[in-house]
């Protein structure tokens, strides 16, 4: 990203006291630098994976978020309209959060303070945005909740299971990495590679097809609090699936930016 500069040479400015710039941005798919132009000709559309709102965010966190202000920032100056969605994450991955003591974190948490898993939910997605405007982000234009999405991901399961690229055993589904040719295109990474780095407990889940598969819906265990009724019965959503649903009904099936 660098100045516009006039004939004169002179740097030129869409506002008084600022330069004009041409954002580029790295491209994942393409590994190429490309100018940032919104796919539907009018707005740049931009999401973010925000918090798992369990605890309180670190520095580490907050860089992530960050990095979605800075880009929006320089879009606006030179000049792009921007709408830039970031999640809360408050079901899901959670369960899959585990302390030193092999306990689920979210449960800890909930034992510890005394509280609901909604009010754990709320009372640290309020501390995040509190934390947020402190080292001066600006709030993104919406922050949907995957708990408020169950719904959707659950419509977008059932269109990958009718499409061939879902299966589902004991109350669990699994995204089929082997029906999608073009899976791993994105970061890099071939089945192959994913099969060989592939973590040994999921590699030995005797209800999956091929190691690289996914949850996309999980069966409640007992004593689950947040699960959710479905057509493979009671569960709740694996964490690749949230932002998925939140990204497509928020943004449309096509958008801009995602900075992860």
């Amino acid at each position: 990203m660098g100045p516009k500069r006039s004939s004169a040479g002179n740097e030129s400015s869409p506002e008084a006291g600022y330069p004009s710039f041409d954002m580029r941005l790295y491209d994942s798919l393409t590994r190429q630098i490309q100018e940032v132009k919104p796919v539907d000709g009018h707005t740049v559309k931009m999401y973010s994976c925000g918090p798992t709102v369990y605890r309180y965010i670190h520095i580490g966190n907050m860089r992530s978020f960050m990095l979605g202000d800075l880009i929006r920032r320089g879009l606006r100056l030179e000049g792009q309209d921007v709408k830039w969605v970031m999640n809360i994450t408050d079901v899901g991955h959670m369960t899959e959060e585990v302390s030193d003591t092999g306990r689920d974190k979210m449960e800890l948490a909930m034992e510890d303070e005394g509280l609901s898993p909604q009010q754990i939910a709320q009372k640290y997605t309020d501390a995040f945005l509190h934390d947020a405007d402190l080292v001066g982000i600006e709030r993104a234009d919406l922050y949907p909740r995957a708990s408020d999405h169950i719904p959707e991901m659950i419509e977008i399961i059932q269109r990958l299971i009718e499409k061939g690229h879902a299966y589902e055993v004991d109350g669990t589904v699994y995204f089929d990495v082997r029906s999608f040719p073009s899976y791993g295109k994105l970061s890099g990474n071939t089945l192959e590679a994913l099969r060989a780095g592939y973590r040994q407990d999921a590699a030995t889940d005797p209800n999956k097809r091929y190691s690289a598969d996914f949850a996309l819906w999980k069966k409640a265990g007992p004593g689950r609090l947040m699960k959710w009724p479905s057509p493979w019965g009671e569960g709740y959503p694996g964490w690749h699936i949230e932002c998925s649903a939140m990204s497509m009904k928020h943004l449309g099936e096509r958008f801009d930016i995602h900075t992860g």
